[in-house]
């Protein structure tokens, strides 16, 4: 569930919902089916999404996979990873949940196998290039501003 409305509902607790808290989960509601939609989308596109991307980093990356043991395999788990939270972060229209539950881990690894902000950056914008291609265009829309997110923050740049 998204985390506004979570703490809105706990928050109201023993007294009735007004007017704005009642207009912010019918926006939410009324916004489920699409956020599905893009959910499944992502979900059956993934594996061309993933192969796409590492296929376009390795060529503009050439060395990528002789400087990283398992570079392809690491490189396919971690973007599908991402996809799948995106998703989720998705679903709940929530940034914050993205940030909390991925993000800031990633972006910890990353730094620490030694990725430079411009081959992160890189590879991310990738990733949102051929999934908003990849996917319709309400889909897109809703993905785009979450994959954006996981670009600014893991290259540091955000």
């Amino acid at each position: 569930m998204n985390q506004q409305i979570l703490d809105m509902l706990n928050a109201s607790e023993g007294r009735y919902l007004t007017k704005p808290e009642q207009t912010q989960i019918r926006d939410y509601v009324a916004q489920v089916n699409a956020r599905l939609t893009a959910m499944d989308e992502l979900q059956v596109k993934e594996s061309s999404i993933v192969e796409q991307t590492m296929r376009q980093v390795v060529s503009a990356y050439p060395d990528y996979l002789q400087q990283h043991l398992e570079g392809r395999n690491k490189g396919n788990r971690d973007l599908s990873m991402v996809i799948r939270h995106v998703a989720q972060a998705v679903l709940r229209n929530d940034p914050q949940w993205l940030d909390n539950n991925l993000l800031a881990w990633l972006a910890t690894i990353l730094a620490g196998i030694g990725f430079t902000p411009p081959f992160i950056e890189d590879t991310y914008k990738t990733l949102e290039r051929i999934t908003v291609g990849e996917l319709s265009t309400a889909s897109a829309e809703l993905v785009r501003p979450f994959l954006q997110q996981c670009t600014k923050t893991l290259s540091g740049r955000g």
